[in-house]
């Protein structure tokens, strides 16, 4: 697999600041551009009080504070049938063990990078990933994206 395709590190050193931010903006919805504004600098993404609101129902501190410290995907426009094939067998690898981190990095890779509304809804499927990767690649052909 090409090297902007493997998962990027994290820097754990941050996690317990990031945790302590979150949960800092998460107990404070009025008062939490100070966290909010630190925390997006130390990520070098930008979050909102409602996105670390909206996790918190379905994850827990230790999850997210990685989450938010993984970087951006990059969108890959030349991704290959067998690139393909193989990040949907991460995803659903990482899904199994409860990596939402990894999980949430290659969908939204596969999203940036493939003109299809809805990447997993192939991927959650009982189908092999080789036929997914010639479904998603024959999608990305005939959808159309409306901007």
């Amino acid at each position: 697999m090409r090297t902007e395709l493997e998962f990027p590190i994290i820097d754990f050193s941050k996690i317990e600041e990031v945790k302590e931010l979150i949960d800092a903006i998460a107990e404070n919805m009025k008062d939490h551009s100070k966290e909010l504004e630190k925390l997006n600098s130390i990520t070098n993404k930008q979050h909102s009080a409602e996105e670390v609101a909206e996790y918190w129902g379905w994850t827990d501190l230790d999850i997210l504070a990685q989450v938010t410290l993984t970087p951006e995907p990059p969108c890959i426009r030349d991704l290959e049938k067998e690139e393909i094939a193989a990040l949907i067998k991460i995803i659903k690898e990482s899904f199994i063990n409860g990596e939402d981190n990894k999980t949430e990095y290659y969908v939204e890779l596969l999203h940036k990078s493939l003109p299809i509304v809805d990447v997993m809804k192939y991927i959650m499927t009982d189908e092999n990933p080789e036929v997914l990767a010639e479904k998603m690649i024959a999608a990305s052909l005939n959808e159309i994206i409306l901007l």
